[in-house]
């Protein structure tokens, strides 16, 4: 999706960036906690959804997509193993698309694969897909500053 007109999906603006001490947006859906901001490291920038889950007693990190403009990413584990893999724009397309797809279709298989095989198992995964448009929101609102 071409959301600029200019080929590229355009969530990024120069005014709203944080840094980390700004705003975040957090939101309770099927089991998990996503939270939504922006973060700038480097030269790069751009929104990043965290999905975290209570594992014993603790409040834990599982997956985090960071949706960037030079290096789009994602995170299995990113306090643990922290496995990460780069995602390609020419075969997968905007990674704010590719990331909304994976939390509505797959947060569940993904929090498994991440080690956390029990947790992953209360996971909703039918109340993420459903509520996949208030992830998007989060997104636009945080972009917006």
């Amino acid at each position: 999706m071409d959301r600029t007109g200019d080929g590229s999906c355009g969530i990024v603006a120069a005014d709203g960036i944080q840094d980390g001490s700004g705003m975040m947006t957090e939101l309770e859906i099927g089991g998990v906690v996503l939270t939504i901001d922006y973060r700038r490291t480097g030269d790069d920038r751009g929104p990043s959804v965290r999905v975290f889950g209570d594992v014993d007693d603790e409040r834990v990190q599982l997956l985090r997509f960071d949706c960037f403009d030079d290096d789009p990413h994602y995170h299995y584990a990113p306090t643990g193993v922290n496995r990460m893999f780069h995602l390609d724009p020419l075969t997968m397309g905007c990674p704010v698309e590719f990331t909304l797809d994976q939390v509505g279709r797959n947060t569940r298989a993904m929090i498994a694969a991440a080690g956390f095989e029990e947790f992953a198992e209360g996971v909703d995964q039918s109340a993420l897909a459903e509520q996949i448009g208030d992830v998007q929101a989060a997104i636009d609102a945080e972009a917006a500053g």
